[in-house]
């Protein structure tokens, strides 16, 4: 990767955004770039942290397993963001693990590196504090959608999110569905099955109608209600 290319990538990132041009070659001459095929495991859950990656192409799923053996993606990672720094910032392992969605283009930047360049640069720390507390955010919907709703609940939720996301959340509004059934009920903590069961549920209620991954939104107001557990998604009763 060109250094120039390279400097305007690590801009993107927040830590990194406010260096000067010195200490951004600094960064820069630290970093090693990683070409990671997809499926590849980057780190596990528990595991002493090794160092900060950022992304620049590809997706990375962070995830859990839950009690049953069952895995649920926390969050998904895109191009360009940082990826791990929590356990390096405060010294403790890995709170969950990180896997290649799709083959990615990754910079990796040592523990020692890290601190060292935030120690130095206390605008780096207050970036991360404020990228920490955006994650911790995502994590507490997160938290919510799982553990507070039912599997019709969550998945309605899920469809309303990628709906406001895509600017579709209206009546008549269509979008494609980001993933597959399998990625939604590892997001959701649920089975394939509980998924494919909700969605049939919003399908005869005329919630929403479906081609392929490709949903149309038919009563916004019952697709609210459902997500926010204001009204059961019992379906229909059929002739």
């Amino acid at each position: 990767m060109e250094t120039n290319s390279l400097a305007e990538k690590l801009k993107n990132v927040s830590f990194f955004r406010d260096l000067s041009e010195e200490s951004l070659a600094l960064v820069r001459e630290r970093m090693v770039r990683r070409t990671v095929p997809s499926g590849s495991i980057l780190f596990r859950k528990g595991e002493q942290a090794r160092g900060v990656y950022v992304l620049v192409s590809g997706r990375v799923e962070i995830f859990r397993s839950t009690a049953d053996g069952r895995e649920q993606v926390l969050h998904t990672e895109n191009p360009v963001q940082s990826i791990a720094e929590l356990p390096v910032f405060d010294g403790g392992p890995y709170p969950a693990s990180g896997r290649t969605a799709e083959d990615c283009e990754l910079l990796f930047l040592s523990v020692d590196d890290f601190q060292r360049l935030y120690r130095e640069h206390p605008e780096i720390a207050d970036a991360v504090i404020r990228n920490l507390g955006q994650r911790l955010r995502a994590l507490v919907g997160v938290v919510e959608k799982v553990s507070l709703r039912s599997v019709p609940g969550r998945v309605a939720k899920a469809i309303l999110e990628q709906a406001e996301r895509s600017g579709a959340a209206r009546k008549g509004g269509t979008f494609v569905l980001g993933g597959t059934q399998s990625d939604l009920a590892h997001q959701l903590a649920t089975s394939r099955e509980s998924v494919a069961r909700a969605l049939g549920d919003l399908r005869r209620n005329e919630v929403i109608s479906t081609e392929g991954r490709r949903v149309t939104i038919l009563s916004l107001a019952r697709l609210v209600d459902i997500a926010q557990g204001e009204i059961p998604p019992q379906p229909l009763p059929r002739a």
